[in-house]
């Protein structure tokens, strides 16, 4: 919610307190002992300028129309009736909601004066007419006070709403990349080893070989709907369901074994314990990565997979492919994963060298 939203949702409980007002102002000058019907006119003018002019609330050109007639409107509505003087209640605020703090400071000083020179020229106050009009010349002195203190409040609550603003700016973009990953590492992963499987089989000459690829092609596209699923869903990797971390990072090696026809292997060390969800679905987006990787550029024989509960929980990934030098371009994919990484706590490292594979490594010492 914008700070304009929340200026808006206020405006319903100016307008009923401007109209309780108005109606206490009525009953008041009805209860005169001379009705003033020019007090009357004016208030109704009063009325209808704020409902044509005022009523939008709006801090801006309008707003400065409007109090430039609402306030003479309400002096001379006191001229006549003092016991108006309650409109002041409605005036005041209006100043200091509708303009800048140094414009209201004179607007009110302007009212407040005008105030002290209606007590002196009508003799409101015939014992002390002098006392009266200076003790209201030297009430601008609170009233801005007050004015600049009802400023500050409104100004704080708009700053706290666009602070607001700003963080659910920051959530939402920090959610459409976390989206962004998992749609890479669900999406993007699973269609190009569904593409390799089915370019695979196309090539194979042996049947045997050609009806692997595609059981493994279709295998692979019911793992990633499931993923899709699980994602729109809103749920832990479908990998994941129902299984543990360990189990799900070995049918992700043992399928790319299979799919490729390298050795590829799987190890556990320390005691295995349930992590956190958000630390399992870390290292499962990495091994997935890191996987597909060796599956797209590596051209590796082998591939190894180690998960370390020793000291918080460690991830490696090494395979002995062509590996890649510094100067290497990096995809969406490793700058997805030090992200992923870094959200969750932990360490990222990736060492490689051309002709020397690649080495994965995360650490998350709090998990």
């Amino acid at each position: 919610m914008s700070s304009d939203d929340a200026w808006d949702r206020t405006k319903v409980a100016w307008h009923v307190a401007f109209a309780v007002f108005a109606l206490v102002g009525v009953v008041l000058v009805l209860a005169e002992d001379h009705v003033s019907y020019a007090a009357l006119v004016l208030l109704a003018g009063l009325c209808v300028w704020y409902w044509r002019v005022g009523a939008p609330l709006a801090r801006d050109a309008r707003g400065v129309r409007y109090l430039a007639v609402a306030i003479p409107l309400v002096v001379a509505m006191f001229a006549l009736v003092p016991a108006l003087s309650v409109l002041f209640f409605t005036l005041y605020p209006h100043i200091w909601s509708l303009l800048a703090p140094r414009l209201a400071i004179w607007a009110t000083a302007l009212t407040s004066m005008s105030i002290g020179t209606v007590v002196l020229v009508t003799g409101s106050f015939s014992s002390d007419s002098v006392g009266a009009a200076v003790i209201i010349f030297l009430s601008v002195l609170p009233a801005v006070m007050l004015g600049l203190w009802i400023a500050r409040i409104i100004e704080q609550s708009r700053q706290r709403l666009e602070l607001a603003d700003v963080s659910h700016e920051a959530g939402v973009l920090t959610e459409r990349e976390r989206l962004a990953r998992d749609l890479h590492d669900t999406l993007a992963q699973g269609a190009t080893s569904v593409l390799l499987l089915l370019r695979a089989a196309r090539s194979a000459t042996d049947p045997v070989v050609r009806d692997q690829h595609l059981a493994l092609a279709e295998q692979t596209t019911a793992e990633n709907l499931a993923e899709i699923r699980a994602l729109v869903a809103a749920l832990t990797p479908a990998v994941l369901d129902g299984s543990s971390l360990p189990a799900a990072l070995e049918r992700l090696t043992d399928r790319l074994g299979r799919e490729l026809g390298l050795t590829a292997s799987m190890a556990v060390s320390g005691s295995y314990r349930p992590l956190p969800p958000d630390s399992e679905v870390t290292l499962l987006r990495v091994t997935q990565e890191a996987l597909a990787n060796v599956r797209k550029h590596a051209r590796a024989s082998s591939v190894s997979v180690s998960l370390d509960y020793s000291a918080g929980v460690s991830l490696s990934i090494v395979d002995d492919g062509c590996g890649f030098g510094p100067e290497a371009p990096r995809g969406f994919g490793l700058d997805g994963l030090r992200d992923r990484v870094r959200d969750a706590g932990g360490s990222f490292e990736i060492l490689s060298a051309p002709g020397s594979g690649v080495r994965v490594r995360v650490v998350l010492e709090d998990a």
